[in-house]
């Protein structure tokens, strides 16, 4: 999933460098003719834990922290799960810096810095510059931000009714250009939210349909199986039952029982049971049927014999 994670940040946004494999990335924007970079560290809980992103050099938004220049504010870090896609986040904020070009809070070193500025910097003739807490107060005073909520424009009896009624400070607030604009890039991660889902969704019918097929066709080769089964049992009777040896065995049964019933014939003649036409009849029928047994049981023992000598 965290590799799944970086492949958005690399197809959603042009030029991604990677600064440390699986960890760390920089991606750069055009910031009112000006380029900014944004690192985006991905800690060892990533993607259970939201991504932090640091904006260089640090700007004057309400989604950067003036400080670390941090983004901590925008919806997309402000509205993270482990759902959400890098990339989209990554995205959203780098056109709203295009969009929208704020103020840097300082002039950008030659490469990119992850944290704020030091105390202190180098002169273009080579001498140490100090940047005490007055200059830096100085950025930072009020008076040289520009007026985000519109605030100076309103009377003292607008500002009293923003802070005495909360139906009308809230409806000020919804028709601020920052919070409009949070709201449209809210919009859109819910619509890509909705538009995953509901591909989710296709994805799991063609799953639920191509199991069912298995399932279906696992059936149908349970029941081959056990009509191979049966089948096979049969051969194997059948195969037994024509087999040489079970014919000779036959043959030799039916032999003896032929020599019997002819002994048998001679000895009811003897014990006067029967005329002499019906002996003569009767034992020539029996021997007769016990020559021709005999003949096949021995022409049988022969063929088998000589398979056995060809190794058969």
């Amino acid at each position: 999933m965290r590799k799944r994670q970086i492949d958005t940040l690399k197809i959603f946004n042009h030029n991604v460098q990677e600064v440390k494999e699986n960890e760390e990335y920089l991606v750069n924007f055009n910031c009112g003719g000006r380029e900014i970079a944004i690192n985006i560290l991905l800690g060892s809980g990533f993607p259970n834990e939201k991504p932090k992103l640091i904006v260089s050099p640090i700007l004057r938004h309400p989604w950067v922290n003036g400080t670390t220049g941090e983004i901590d504010n925008a919806p997309g870090i402000l509205n993270y799960t482990i759902h959400s896609d890098l990339g989209r986040i990554v995205q959203a904020v780098g056109r709203e810096f295009e969009k929208h070009p704020p103020k840097f809070v300082n002039e950008p070193t030659s490469t990119p810095q992850h944290h704020a500025p030091p105390a202190h910097q180098a002169s273009r003739n080579g001498n140490v510059q100090e940047f005490g807490s007055d200059n830096r107060n100085a950025i930072l005073s009020p008076s040289l931000e520009s007026d985000q909520f519109g605030l100076r424009n309103l009377t003292t009896d607008e500002l009293n009714r923003l802070n005495t009624d909360e139906d009308y400070l809230e409806e000020f607030i919804t028709k601020l250009p920052f919070v409009q604009h949070q709201n449209d890039e809210m919009d859109q991660l819910l619509a890509g939210i909705e538009s995953i889902a509901v591909e989710n969704l296709a994805r799991k019918e063609a799953v639920e349909e191509r199991k069912s097929k298995v399932e279906s066709l696992a059936l149908e080769f349970k029941e081959l199986g056990q009509q191979w089964e049966t089948m096979n049992q049969r051969y194997q009777r059948k195969a037994e039952d024509f087999s040489p040896q079970h014919i000779k065995e036959l043959l030799q049964i039916a032999v003896s029982t032929a020599d019997g019933k002819s002994d048998d014939e001679a000895q009811r003649f003897l014990d006067g049971q029967s005329d002499v036409g019906t002996f003569l009849q009767n034992f020539i029928e029996s021997r007769k049927l016990y020559t021709m047994r005999k003949a096949k049981e021995e022409r049988l023992v022969q063929q088998l014999t000589a398979l056995e000598r060809a190794a058969f």
